[in-house]
């Protein structure tokens, strides 16, 4: 310890003496040296000869060029030289070389030490950080390879903590977060708030591990719906705060993969709308033959009723007449016919009566009229409340009707030869009560035909005109009237053709 005695002599004495000195910076956890101002050792610590493998006298009195090694840039030596050579505090890192030729990154700090006769010397604390910049190293490597097979995944994936930060995530979640302009975490929360009331990922697992949820979205790009199903897994991880320190505990974290399931989607939707379009057609077709055969009837049970009067006047009067016999068999056969007619009217198939939201069956029946729209260049405009109340109802018999009121519109608007082609569907809530209006810019409908256009048979359509006539109004009232709704028909202010309102109880469940 004679050259602390020396470095240090004149120095005020300290608290301690030099023998508690020399046992702290001989026992200090880092590697301590001093050199003079070429850089030759002067002093070190037991902790800088177990790092290097050198002994004290192997070191002392040896340059400290002793321990540099080729992997370290001469420019970094340069700087460090330059830096405390004008006295200032230096830091780094260096590639030097211990005893045994093993290589070794040290991470150190060299500072001036004034020494009162006017001689300059270097104290350098240093560390040997390899095995921290090997762990740093593989942890990067590992960041890397994960991100690399979380990229090649097929689906998006994310990690969030408990305030639903995205900690990581790959490729494909990026891509979904710029196709929809907003986080997929957004999206989601959103989800459960309006779906559950939840406002948090935690909330909804509960004490479940783990959950799926699906997630619709509109969007802004030429595919405006879009539907995405989320896996979500609790994930346990130890909580890294400082308070957790002693009283270890875990953190919830959520790994979240996403699949797009818009083309599924897609498909079963277009399936879907094309069997709501053969029932309706269906259900237009029984509708209107069951209208023809009754009407039928009721057009042959007058004449039949005069003619079956007729027969007993004459019975009483002359019972004798020989044709007597030919009209009771002409009357027999008759009434077998009307018998036949009555069997062969067909039955529709039973709907049973369930919560409906009128909004969807206005949404469907516009997707299974698009193509009707599109043929007469009609536009529809749909003006619906964000939430409705659900009704008591039979969604397909309500999808018929509306869908007949569309058809007229479109043939009012064909008829009226405007340069207005549109079609307004509007839904609202009030007073216990749901209103649905349909409006269109055709050529309306007087107000004394209003009365009339729900019997069947009759019709606004010219008689030249080919096609079902009179049949469509019909089926809405009587849609209606299963549904103990009315309907209102009066001229639209807005577009000058028909404004049809219909009214439906709200329904008490």
């Amino acid at each position: 310890m004679g050259q602390v005695d020396t470095l240090l002599e004149g120095a005020t004495p300290p608290i301690f003496d030099y023998q508690a000195f020399e046992q702290i910076v001989s026992h200090a956890p880092v590697a301590i040296s001093i050199t003079d101002h070429k850089g030759t050792i002067l002093f070190v610590n037991q902790t800088f000869s177990d790092i290097t493998g050198y002994s004290f006298s192997e070191l002392i009195g040896r340059n400290s060029s002793l321990l540099s090694y080729k992997a370290t840039p001469r420019s970094v030596y340069e700087n460090l030289w330059k830096t405390i050579s004008e006295g200032n505090h230096w830091q780094g890192q260096l590639v030097n070389r211990k005893k045994c030729g093993e290589a070794y990154i040290a991470e150190i700090s060299i500072s001036r030490l004034s020494h009162p006769h006017g001689e300059v010397c270097y104290y350098a604390i240093h560390k040997d950080i390899t095995e921290r910049h090997q762990l740093i190293t593989e942890q990067k490597n590992q960041f890397t390879m994960f991100q690399a097979v979380l990229n090649a995944a097929p689906i998006a994936i994310a990690l969030v903590d408990s305030s639903h930060r995205v900690l990581f995530s790959n490729q494909k979640f990026s891509n979904i977060e710029k196709s929809i302009g907003q986080s997929p975490i957004d999206a989601l929360l959103n989800s459960l708030l309006n779906d559950y009331g939840h406002d948090s990922v935690a909330d909804f697992l509960g004490k479940k591990d783990n959950r799926y949820k699906g997630v619709y979205i509109e969007s802004n790009e030429p595919v405006r719906e879009r539907w995405f199903e989320y896996a979500l897994v609790k994930t346990p991880v130890a909580a890294s705060s400082v308070d957790s320190y002693f009283l270890p505990e875990d953190d919830d974290y959520t790994v979240i993969a996403i699949s797009e399931r818009t083309r599924e989607k897609q498909l079963v939707e277009e399936r879907r709308i094309n069997a709501m379009k053969l029932m309706a057609r269906d259900n237009k077709y029984v509708h209107a033959m069951q209208e023809a055969l009754m009407g039928t009837l009721h057009q042959l049970q007058g004449p039949f009723n005069m003619i079956e009067s007729a027969v007993r006047i004459l019975k009483r009067t002359n019972p004798a007449c020989p044709g007597l016999v030919a009209m009771d068999e002409a009357m027999d056969t008759a009434l077998d016919a009307m018998q036949d007619i009555k069997l062969a009217i067909p039955e529709r198939t039973s709907e049973a009566f369930q919560p409906v939201n009128l909004n969807q069956v206005i949404r469907d029946v516009s997707d299974i009229s698009t193509d009707e729209l599109l043929k007469s260049s009609s536009n529809l405009e749909l003006i619906l409340a964000p939430r409705l109340s659900t009704i008591n109802g039979m969604s397909h018999r309500l999808i018929l009707a509306l869908k007949q009121l569309i058809d007229n519109s479109i043939d009012a608007i064909q008829a009226a030869k405007t340069s207005d082609r549109t079609i307004i569907i509007c839904s609202y809530e009030s007073d216990g009560e749901i209103k649905v209006i349909v409006e269109d810019s055709g050529i309306g409908i007087e107000e004394s035909q209003r009365l009339k256009i729900f019997q069947p048979f009759f019709s606004t359509k010219p008689k030249h005109q080919t096609g079902c006539r009179g049949i469509g109004l019909s089926i809405v009232q009587q849609v209606l009237n299963e549904h103990s709704a009315t309907i209102n028909v009066s001229n639209s202010e807005r577009l000058r053709g028909a404004h049809i309102c219909l009214t439906f109880p709200i329904s008490q469940w």
